[in-house]
């Protein structure tokens, strides 16, 4: 027969058995919560990334996009970065590209798809770090900050690669229950710095509020994966030499040519002032919010996660402040208008917790897309169009310029008709291995070259250190710039850049003897619109000239 229980034995049952049922629970609660996570931050991603489609194949910078392209190839044939080319970048970028231009090749499909990768990790980023509060508001943020991030195209710029890895040093950081999780913070918080060197104030600030989290015994963790991610940047300054990286990456980007690039703030169109404002605005509120946080709960992780966006947001200003274009505004607001709902709600909750329903989320992001719409109705103009090309197909009209197997993509079908001529003109009477200079008609001033034309032309070997081009450099005193004219096979100029007109000291004309060798030394060719190609007079004419250590093929 059974045995009946008696009292004692129920009271030790159940006991027992509660914590049981109570821990599946808790598992089978926080799996659908995960899977809900996963599910919602899929659906974000997919409608924030499809409107960058269409980007694929819109028009490119010349100089910019075109060095994205050149630069890699330059390194997979041995030359280094500052030492035999000028860039004002970190190399992480160019590195990263040349790597895998190794494996699909270089063009602007791959590049393009690397620009693609940094923007998806960055939205995924911001949606990992916001659900920490909560999904409808990781999904309301990730959204802001999508949709400011489609104003930046698509081109693999290394500041969206650098600003990834701050992102991901936050998450590592926001959790340190591990020692390989604070060392690999801190690697990823070093990277950034080889990204871009000048993201390196906003990563101190941005980071010691959850740096202080960290006990003191494991802070040496981070320090050490920080310092052991400098390691690549202390050899590339072995091999190009110290003074070329410090001229490359601090002293010419930040005294000399800073001011033929700024822009005053009053001389930009009203959209890139509103959206100035409206970053400033957000950049005050979250501060202010992530301060309330602390207050209310000292000991709480969440509350130091939002300084830490927030102080990154502010750190990202003087980008936006050097040059007041919508390229490089985007590249601070992003951050400083996608936080604003989290910080919204938690100014709104009562115990800053910032855990809201889905109609408070709503209202409080449909709020901000009203007041950008107000302040910058072009920009959410530009937003809906994008959108709606890339769900419905629309495609403008695909200008690209073809040679050897090589492509680059314009805006206007003039300019492209006449690269294409320029470049078939030039295969035609150049030799492999003769070395070409290209850069503006006006060699006076340096703001602007056809960087692109190197990679679209890669039997001829650059015979400048001056691949792009920036004013106060290229031009400036005692500039190489007259000597490596000299020493070309062949020129392109742009009459292009001549007209080149913005209210900074870019307009101030520097020396002329560039323009002066070009009068004595070479005669034009052919005329191709603004472009102009000219050959060396001196010597049998097109003859090939002496290989050179600098052919790259």
């Amino acid at each position: 027969m059974a045995r009946m229980l008696n009292p004692g034995d129920s009271l030790v049952a159940t006991a027992t058995v509660a914590p049981e049922s109570s821990n599946c629970l808790a598992r089978d609660t926080g799996r659908k919560r995960s899977q809900r996570t996963f599910l919602v931050g899929s659906l974000v991603l997919l409608l924030l990334l499809l409107p960058l489609i269409p980007s694929f194949e819109r028009g490119g910078s010349p100089m910019d996009e075109g060095s994205l392209l050149l630069y890699p190839e330059l390194i997979q044939h041995g030359m280094v970065p500052y030492r035999d080319f000028e860039t004002f970048y970190g190399p992480a970028n160019i590195y990263f590209l040349a790597a895998t231009y190794s494996f699909f090749g270089a063009n602007i499909s791959v590049e393009r798809g690397i620009g693609f990768l940094y923007r998806a990790l960055v939205l995924l980023l911001i949606f990992a770090l916001v659900s920490r509060w909560n999904t409808a508001l990781a999904a309301s943020c990730t959204a802001l900050a999508g949709w400011i991030l489609l104003l930046s195209q698509l081109a693999a710029y290394s500041w969206f690669g650098g600003v990834a890895c701050v992102l991901g040093s936050f998450l590592l950081l926001a959790n340190p229950n591990s020692n390989a999780r604070i060392f690999l913070g801190g690697l990823l918080g070093g990277a950034a710095l080889l990204y871009r060197v000048d993201l390196g104030p906003a990563v101190i600030v941005s980071t010691l509020p959850l740096f202080q989290l960290i006990c003191r015994s494991q802070r040496f963790r981070y320090l050490a994966g920080f310092v052991a991610a400098s390691i690549p940047l202390l050899l590339l300054a072995c091999v190009a030499g110290p003074q070329q990286m410090l001229n490359n990456l601090f002293l010419y980007p930040v005294f000399y040519c800073s001011p033929g690039r700024h822009l005053p703030i009053f001389s930009v169109d009203p959209d890139v002032i509103g959206l100035f404002f409206a970053h400033l605005i957000a950049s005050a509120i979250n501060l202010a919010a992530s301060i309330v946080g602390i207050r209310a709960r000292r000991h709480d992780v969440h509350g130091r996660l939002l300084l830490a966006l927030a102080l990154l947001g502010v750190a990202l200003t003087p980008q936006a402040m050097q040059r007041l274009d919508v390229m490089h505004l985007t590249c601070a607001a992003f951050i400083s208008l996608g936080l604003l709902p989290l910080s919204l709600l938690v100014l709104a909750s009562r115990d800053c917790a910032a855990s809201p329903n889905l109609n408070s989320v709503l209202l409080a992001s449909f709020g901000i897309l009203a007041t950008i719409e107000f302040l910058a109705p072009e920009l959410t103009a530009y937003f809906k169009h994008e959108f709606k090309a890339a769900v419905f197909s629309q495609k403008d009209e695909q200008l690209f310029v073809q040679h050897k197997g090589r492509v680059f993509p314009f805006y206007k079908r003039t300019t492209t008709i006449m690269a294409g001529r320029l470049l078939d003109r030039i295969e035609k009477l150049s030799t492999p291995g003769q070395s070409l200079f290209i850069g503006p008609a006006d060699l006076r001033r340096t703001n602007c070259t056809d960087t692109f034309l190197y990679y679209m032309l890669p039997q001829l070997r650059p015979a400048t250190y001056f691949l792009e081009m920036n004013p106060f450099s290229a031009n400036r005193p005692g500039s190489r710039l007259a000597e490596d004219v000299k020493d070309a096979d062949w020129l392109v100029l742009n009459r292009d850049f001549d007209f080149w007109n913005e209210p900074n000291r870019s307009r101030e004309f520097q020396s002329d003897v560039p323009n002066q060798i070009v009068k004595e030394h070479f005669e034009v060719v052919a005329e191709f619109g603004n472009y102009l190609l000219f050959h060396r007079k001196i010597g049998p004419k097109f003859a090939p000239e002496r290989p050179s250590k600098m052919a790259y093929f």
